[in-house]
């Protein structure tokens, strides 16, 4: 489909005691797992980190970063939009490897008609697994900008 997959990978995986993205998931890396997962459906895929230092091995893919590092996945998804080919931007954590080709395609169909596609679960909007268009960016910039 006309729409870019971006994963983030800008977290600092404090909890884990390292960067969740290279977390071993059998034979590969959970970054790789969820982008190998997700491509095939998109005619653009890029990765963000938050700063070069994250990237523990080079990916095969083109790689965005962060204009505030360590500001959270607002910002990699405004590095995301910043550099896109497509309109439409499906965004999605690294750390979330049961997202299906199937969810991406429809948020994607949903966000072609508004700013944004987020879904919802247990009540709670999933930020990091949604689609965006370039006219969200505005609103994604202003409250990266007041440290949202």
């Amino acid at each position: 489909m006309e729409a870019t997959l971006l994963v983030l990978a800008g977290g600092r995986g404090r909890r884990m005691g390292r960067a969740k993205a290279w977390i071993e998931v059998g034979d590969t890396v959970l970054l790789r797992y969820v982008v190998e997962r997700l491509a095939p459906a998109f005619s653009e895929v890029m990765v963000s980190f938050s700063e070069p230092e994250q990237m523990e091995q080079l990916v095969p893919y083109r790689v965005v970063f962060d204009r505030k590092p360590n500001a959270g996945p607002l910002a990699g998804l405004e590095a995301g939009l910043l550099a896109a080919r497509n309109d439409v931007l499906f965004a999605v954590a690294c750390d979330m490897p049961y997202v299906t080709q199937g969810v991406a395609q429809v948020a994607v169909a949903a966000a072609r008609n508004c700013d944004a596609a987020i879904p919802r679960h247990d009540g709670l909007f999933e930020p990091v697994c949604g689609a965006y268009r370039k006219s969200s960016l505005q609103t994604i910039v202003g409250a990266l900008d007041a440290g949202n």
